[in-house]
């Protein structure tokens, strides 16, 4: 019969293989990463260049001062209006209906362009405007205000 192992010897991975093996999943990485790295790079010195750099770590490490520069600057009465009425807005942005919203706002942007482009040295009369009803669009858009004063009036 065969003798039972009683040492097993594990396989031992020197460190220069462990860093060899490291530099080669760097080098991967890089290569893979090249645009998204000289990007970076560039945003690095674009923020270098202008002194943000050592702005945010000047920030970073006099964090407990800045702060209390901060909370002093916030704690005047002219700002604490402002803060109190933040907290209520942005609980108000929770309620809006933002795809009802973006659709009036593509309408009121469309019409604003047909604002602009409009002849601003023609005269309009009191027959003008009782035509401008029977126009499909004017129709619609008198329409639309109207029930839109008709809701907020509720």
């Amino acid at each position: 019969m065969a003798e039972p192992i009683t040492k097993i010897k594990r396989m031992e991975i020197t460190k220069e293989a462990v860093q060899e093996q490291n530099l080669q999943e760097i080098n991967e990485a890089v290569a893979d990463n090249k645009e998204a790295i000289l990007e970076g790079i560039e945003l690095l010195a674009s923020l270098h260049e202008k002194g943000f750099l050592e702005m945010g770590s000047a920030l970073v490490r006099h964090k407990e001062d800045a702060l209390a520069n901060v909370m002093e600057i916030f704690d005047k009465p002219k700002y604490s209006a402002i803060l109190g009425n933040l907290s209520k807005l942005l609980l108000l942005l929770g309620e809006v209906k933002v795809d009802e919203m973006a659709y009036l706002l593509n309408k009121l942007n469309s019409g604003m362009q047909e604002a602009a482009a409009a002849d601003e040295s023609v005269k309009t009369g009191y027959l003008d405007l009782v035509r401008a009803v029977n126009n499909p669009d004017i129709n619609r858009s008198l329409t639309m205000l109207l029930a839109f004063l008709k809701g907020m009036g509720r």
